[in-house]
C-alpha cells in the first residue's frame, strides 16, 4: 500500500495501516516546492539563506549556505526552488513524522545551476537510520541555461527506523554554483504478508525496529497483526553501530587501565613486600 505527501503543495491522504487498528494520514514534509515562507528578493531574482535563517517554512539550513531562487530561474513546480550551494557548499533538511518498519520513497526534481563552474553539480541525500545516496547533474551535457533548467526526476529510498525521520539535501559542490532541487514529495509504501515471499523478509523489520530470523517469522508477524514480533534483534543501522562501537571501545579501554593498574600495583607490592623481608633479615644480622 503506497501514500504519499502530494504534489507541490498539496499534502497528505488518509490510508489504513496494515494493523494499526485504524486510520493514519502521512502528510510528509511541508512545503515541498519551497513556495513559502518569507522571501526577500535584494533585485537579484533570489534570497540567500544561511545557517540558522526560518525565512523558509519547513527547511532548516544546516551547514553554509543556499539560495532560495524565485525569478533567477523557472522552477520546476511552483515559482521557487533551491540551490544548495548558496556563498559556499550548504545542505537543509527537515523532519517529519514516519512509522517504524514502513518503506519512504523520496522523489525530487533535480537540475544545476548554468551561470558557472563546475559543470557537473554533486549532491548526497539521506534519512534519519539510511545510507546516503549521491547524486549528480551535467548543466553541460543537458544544454542548460537560465530560461532553461531541464529539469530531471530523481529519487531516493529509506527504511523507517524511528517515529520521526530527518531528510536531508547536502551540496558536494564548492562554489556558488550548485545543485539545484524542487517538487520534494515523499511516498509511503505499508508492508504487508505477501512482501515476506522470495527473500522480502531480509530487508524488513517490525513496528519495534526488530529484523526477522527467516520468511516465517515475518509472516508470523503479520498473521499476529504485531504480537509476534521479530525474532532477530533490533535492525543494526550505521548510527547505532558507531554507538556501539564507540561504547565497545570504551569498554576495552576501561578494562586495559584497569588490569594494567591492578597488575602494576600487585606488582609493586610483592616488590615492597620482598624488600621488607629482605631488610628483616639484613637487621638480625648486622646486630649479631
Amino acid at each position: 500500500m503506497k501514500r504519499r505527501s502530494g504534489l507541490g503543495v498539496a499534502l497528505g491522504v488518509v490510508a489504513s495501516l496494515a494493523f494499526a487498528g485504524g486510520t493514519m494520514a502521512f502528510t510528509g514534509p511541508t512545503n515541498p516546492s519551497f513556495e513559502l515562507g518569507t522571501y526577500v528578493d535584494g533585485g537579484s531574482g533570489f534570497e540567500q539563506l544561511n545557517v540558522g535563517d526560518t525565512s523558509l517554512d519547513g527547511w532548516t539550513v544546516d551547514s553554509g549556505s543556499v539560495d532560495w531562487i524565485d525569478t533567477y530561474w523557472p522552477a520546476a513546480d511552483g515559482s521557487k526552488s533551491i540551490d544548495l550551494s548558496g556563498a559556499e557548499a550548504g545542505a537543509i533538511s527537515q523532519t517529519f513524522d514516519t512509522t517504524i518498519g514502513n518503506t519512504y520513497t523520496v522523489t525530487f526534481a533535480l537540475s544545476g545551476n548554468p551561470a558557472g563552474d563546475p559543470a557537473v553539480k554533486t549532491l548526497d541525500v539521506s534519512a534519519t537510520g539510511g545510507s546516503v545516496s549521491s547524486y549528480s547533474y551535467d548543466v553541460t551535457a543537458l544544454g542548460n541555461d537560465l530560461t532553461n533548467m531541464n529539469w530531471t526526476s530523481a529519487s531516493y529510498t529509506f527504511l523507517a527506523t524511528s517515529a520521526t525521520t530527518t531528510l536531508s539535501f547536502v551540496s558536494t559542490t564548492d562554489g556558488v554554483f550548485g545543485p539545484a532541487i524542487d517538487n520534494v514529495v515523499v511516498s509511503e509504501s505499508v508492508p504487508v504478508k505477501d512482501d515476506c515471499k522470495n527473500g522480502g523478509w531480509q530487508s524488513m523489520i517490525d513496528n519495534a525496529g526488530n529484523t526477522f530470523k527467516n520468511q516465517g517469522d515475518c509472516v508470523s508477524y503479520f498473521a499476529t497483526k504485531g504480537k509476534n514480533l521479530g525474532a532477530g534483534g533490533p535492525l543494526v543501522t550505521a548510527a547505532n553501530a558507531a554507538t556501539d562501537a564507540a561504547a565497545t571501545s570504551t569498554k576495552h579501554a576501561t578494562k586495559h587501565v584497569t588490569t594494567s593498574s591492578e597488575k602494576h600495583s600487585t606488582k609493586h607490592a610483592a616488590k615492597l613486600k620482598a624488600t621488607t623481608k629482605s631488610h628483616g633479615h639484613g637487621g638480625s644480622k648486622h646486630s649479631k
